[in-house]
């Protein structure tokens, strides 16, 4: 009995339907390494990282353990706080660049109208700071302790212009990735978003503080910035987009004032 090695006919006819394999069952994918719902757990590295700067500028800014009175009262103060500053900024980049870059991602889609949210944002809270404090204060409110300050260094300070950079970009990444990416972002992975993201706008707030008359000021701007940070899928260089927008303005508003005050 011999083998026809042409292969057989097959009928398409219907009375000869052709059988096909069943299908392999459907393995879902999903182009999110890690879904907001349920963020990865930090490494020991992450660890490392977060307690190398955040340990310090906790002890700085937080909790001040280091008080101003062991600074030399010869020294310029601005220019102490540019130093300081510049530590922190070196470890945030060395530390948590390519994290802080990848979130830029989230501007991908429709760039322009997510920026003008920011701006229209940042509108909103000026106008809710104003409104409360004319509620509260009259139509004289005092200036925030904190903003005086920043109002002296950048109009009597020969470093003006350094201290400018640090209150308008580099502050707002130290502090954004220290109150969003690393007590959200991260801290996430432990608590609910809602718990942590409430803990960090006291926590924000509660830093720029001299007296709790300041909480009417700065309580708005970290309660916003929060819900950026987290409403935007956790892109902590969305929120720093916010953060340097506001100061940025202040800046602009504290120059051009001191120019028509000299002027004048």
């Amino acid at each position: 009995m011999t083998t026809d090695p042409r292969p057989a006919e097959i009928s398409l006819s219907p009375q000869t339907p052709t059988e096909f394999p069943a299908p392999l069952p459907t393995v879902t994918t999903t182009t999110d390494a890690t879904p907001a719902s349920s963020p990865t757990r930090p490494t020991r590295a992450d660890w490392v990282r977060i307690a190398v700067f955040g340990i310090p500028y906790a002890a700085f800014f937080l909790l001040g353990l280091v008080p101003a009175s062991i600074i030399p009262q010869s020294w310029d103060l601005t220019t102490v706080n540019i130093a300081i500053d510049s530590v922190f900024l070196v470890m945030v980049l060395a530390f948590f660049w390519r994290e802080f870059a990848s979130t830029f991602s989230y501007l991908r889609t429709h760039p322009l109208l997510k920026i003008a949210v920011l701006f229209g944002l940042w509108f909103v809270v000026a106008v809710v700071q104003l409104v409360s404090r004319l509620a509260i204060y009259g139509i004289n409110p005092p200036v925030a302790e904190n903003q005086q300050l920043v109002i002296d260094a950048l109009t009597s300070s020969r470093l003006a212009l350094p201290f400018a950079f640090f209150v308008a970009v580099g502050v707002p990444l130290v502090e954004e990735i220290f109150y969003r990416h690393i007590l959200i972002g991260k801290l996430s992975a432990y608590a609910p978003t809602w718990v942590v993201a409430s803990v960090s706008a006291l926590l924000f707030a509660y830093m720029h503080c001299h007296q709790w008359q300041d909480m009417i000021a700065y309580l708005p701007i970290s309660i916003v910035l929060t819900l950026v940070y987290v409403f935007s899928r956790k892109s902590v260089a969305y929120s720093w987009m916010f953060h340097a927008l506001n100061n940025s303005i202040m800046v602009a508003l504290i120059f051009a004032m001191q120019g028509a005050l000299q002027n004048a």
